[in-house]
């Protein structure tokens, strides 16, 4: 199935064999980013003080990388330009490890503040860091706050004109998406450019006619687990992965010293139990994999 630009037909539903369904892996990616890479509050954390912030990176990989080792699950890491000048030696840890390295774009900078010259160079950037640090080709795409949208109208484009072979950034909620995106994975096609790009959106709930975020952040601390599993049973036998995501600092003891508005602290502290104890939970009940691996899955 394919989506041309933003202007979003009747998606036709994927279908594969039930056996494939029953045991469909699906997607664990890690927004891999400091603690102060927080979007919108550049008057806060300013830009020109990153450096003089402590990191929980080294940290927070040693905890992510230990658990994924011992559930024997490998990962999508979606790397900032940024984070990976500062320490090519755990981008390097992560890639042995046998986890895909992916683009989470050089400095956290939402896509509708670039102009498309500047993201053009961006990727152009980062791809090349990456692709030095790890020796892969890097293939997957994921912006900041799932800033992907309408108001980028030439990224799909730059993104096939790069080579990467797929984004997840499409967001079908309210606010920082759109309910209208589709929620399974699903083709995109750029309006210039020839070629492709798969787009794996983040998981949401249909909660009273309202999409809500679920697959990671605040609604997968919150929500009962159960909801969420039925979620992911339902996009899987229309065979689609779900795909999920944290950050570093899920996995640390870090606390804002901050003053950060309302509802950047709701997003970041709310929930009933913490993000590596759903994970956990999660991890009990479903397989996963790396986003490329589902992609695979998807094309044979």
């Amino acid at each position: 199935m394919a989506v041309t630009g933003f202007n979003l037909p009747p998606i036709e539903t994927l279908s594969f064999m039930s056996a494939k369904n029953i045991a469909m892996k699906n997607c664990l990616s890690i927004d891999w980013e400091d603690w102060f890479h927080i979007c919108e509050v550049d008057h806060l954390l300013p830009r020109r003080e990153w450096n003089r912030y402590p990191s929980i990176l080294e940290e927070a990989t040693d905890k992510i990388l230990a658990l994924l080792k011992l559930r024997k699950i490998k990962a999508t890491f979606f790397i900032l330009g940024y984070c990976a000048r500062r320490y090519p030696h755990l981008v390097a840890r992560i890639a042995l490890a046998g986890h895909e390295i992916a683009y989470h774009t050089d400095r956290h900078q939402l896509l509708y503040d670039h102009s498309a010259e500047d993201f053009q160079e961006d990727l152009e950037k980062g791809r090349t860091c990456l692709s030095e640090i790890c020796g892969r080709q890097i293939k997957g795409f994921r912006a900041p706050q799932w800033s992907l949208n309408q108001k980028t109208p030439w990224a799909v484009d730059l993104l096939i004109k790069n080579g990467f072979s797929y984004d997840s950034s499409h967001a079908p909620m309210p606010i920082i998406g759109d309910p209208g995106f589709p929620e399974v994975a699903h083709r995109l096609k750029g309006d210039k450019e020839q070629g492709e790009l798969w787009e794996f959106p983040p998981m949401v709930l249909n909660l009273a006619g309202l999409k809500v975020p679920a697959a990671g952040g605040w609604g997968l601390r919150t929500w009962p687990m159960a909801l969420i599993l039925r979620k992911v049973r339902s996009l899987n036998r229309q065979g689609s992965p779900a795909t999920f995501f944290l950050h570093p600092v899920d996995f640390t003891n870090h606390s804002y010293d901050r003053a950060l508005p309302l509802v950047k602290k709701a997003v970041l502290s709310y929930g009933l139990r913490t993000s590596v104890r759903s994970l956990e939970l999660l991890m009990d009940h479903l397989e996963f994999t790396t986003i490329e691996d589902c992609l695979e899955n998807l094309k044979s």
